[in-house]
């Protein structure tokens, strides 16, 4: 009985000072993570930081907003509506990329489905909106 409780104390201990190590390492990580992509943001373009978010393919060497499982076998695709700092660009790839400075990019969201109905029938695509830093 003794040896049972020395060792289920035993287990305890380490078992506690294990999984606090991990989650600091984990943190620590992250914040590794952070910084790096804070530093390597002006050496990324635009298209490749868009085609990283979920949810984001490309067609033709546009972004394209996936709704739905069939809509990569659909012939019929469209670009995303572009949003920067709140005012609508239009649905050019090219439009957008000529105003924006990827250095100066603060966060990239993809809005789609019922959320994009908001922008009425140019966001039937989806919407992809940009913040930058002012």
């Amino acid at each position: 009985m003794k040896k049972l409780y020395c060792l289920l104390v035993f287990i305890l201990i380490f078992g506690v000072t294990g999984c606090s190590s991990t989650k600091k390492k984990e943190t620590t990580s992250m914040n590794v993570e952070q910084e790096l992509e804070r530093k390597n943001r002006g050496q990324v373009s635009l298209l490749t930081r868009i085609r990283q978010l979920p949810g984001v393919s490309l067609k033709n060497g546009l972004p394209v907003i996936n709704k739905a499982t069939n809509t990569l076998n659909s012939r019929d695709f469209g670009e995303p509506l572009y949003v920067l700092n709140g005012q609508i660009i239009g649905n050019s790839f090219s439009r957008i990329d000529e105003l924006v400075d990827s250095f100066n990019v603060k966060k990239i969201e993809v809005v789609a489905g019922p959320d994009a109905s908001f922008y009425g029938a140019q966001g039937a695509k989806g919407v992809i909106k940009i913040t930058t830093f002012q």
